[in-house]
């Protein structure tokens, strides 16, 4: 009777236990195959001139112009959504691949989230990471680990290349790079040999676009 008594607490705290543990919220997880390809497309499509590489001739400011379409249609080809999550809140978490220069076939992964409004205008932006490039087999390895983290809260800081011991998952951000989400954009501490040259490739190509708008 005496062992039955001591028991029953400890009977107790397991029932409670297996009770929290199903009432807890089930963690978030990739949701790409419930993703259309027709959705797919379009997100591609909407995010393309703030995730795609911009040309050397064009800014921030003039990106959006129609004289870069060829371009920016050129990149969207480049890009897969692999991975995908959008939450109670309306929130979308991405990560798109995409073929980077390399002897070996090697893919990078860029990774974010952003929020539309009802008229499915973009009104948060933000590139949360990009990983360093490696063989398909291994950037899955990478992505699976660190898309599962974001999309749960988790913190990303031990997979900075400062911080992951020599072992590579996440090259931007970093000490000297950053993403600026007032301009969804990456920004550097870095300083660039060539801005000059690039900054009149810029002005030349504004020039362009200007005297073709005239001419209209």
């Amino acid at each position: 009777m005496t062992n039955t008594i001591l028991k029953l607490p400890i009977v107790l705290l397991l029932f409670l236990g297996i009770i929290l543990s199903s009432c807890a919220e089930p963690k978030a997880s990739n949701q790409i195959e419930n993703v259309s390809l027709k959705d797919r497309t379009e997100l591609r499509r909407q995010l393309i001139r703030y995730i795609g590489r911009k040309p050397e001739d064009a800014s921030h400011k003039n990106k959006f112009e129609p004289h870069f379409d060829d371009h920016y249609e050129n990149e969207e080809r480049g890009l897969e959504l692999e991975y995908y999550y959008k939450n109670k809140e309306g929130k979308i978490y991405f990560l798109f691949t995409r073929i980077t220069p390399s002897i070996m076939l090697k893919k990078v992964g860029v990774a974010g989230a952003v929020q539309f409004d009802d008229q499915g205008k973009i009104v948060e932006l933000e590139e949360v990471y990009r990983t360093w490039k490696h063989v398909p087999e291994k950037l899955k390895e990478v992505n699976d680990l660190l898309f599962e983290k974001m999309i749960n809260g988790e913190d990303l800081s031990p997979y900075y290349t400062e911080n992951s011991n020599g072992v590579e998952y996440i090259e931007f951000p970093n000490k000297e790079v950053w993403y600026d989400k007032k301009i969804r954009s990456w920004e550097t501490s870095r300083v660039n040999p060539l801005e000059e040259f690039y900054q009149e490739k810029i002005e030349k190509t504004q020039q362009l676009i200007d005297e073709q708008k005239q001419a209209k």
